[in-house]
């Protein structure tokens, strides 16, 4: 999965903002799986709020590095963490 595809993935959660945490339900068929809550931390949050359909992993690279005060290489393993659990939930709950 790529930033272009979780941008495209966003249509098929409603997401809701928790305190810091941001929670995504799973909807089939325009209806929400209620049994199936999931909850982003921060970074994870931050990815899924950022992600567009025209950025790269590089670019959301240079904006985690601005927001987080982090190195490239944190950036970019937390960003390639977070897309295969979102290729895996997707899998699991929408594919």
């Amino acid at each position: 999965m790529n930033i272009q595809e979780l941008h495209n993935l966003k249509s098929k959660f409603v997401a809701r903002e928790v305190g810091n945490e941001l929670i995504l339900v799973p909807l089939a068929e325009n209806v929400a799986h209620m049994s199936e809550l999931f909850t982003m931390n921060e970074t994870a949050k931050f990815i899924w709020e950022n992600s567009a359909e025209n950025l790269s992993v590089a670019d959301m690279e240079n904006l985690m590095i601005d927001n987080f005060n982090i190195d490239n290489e944190t950036a970019r393993k937390d960003i390639e963490t977070f897309l295969n659990q979102m290729q895996k939930l997707f899998n699991k709950n929408i594919g």
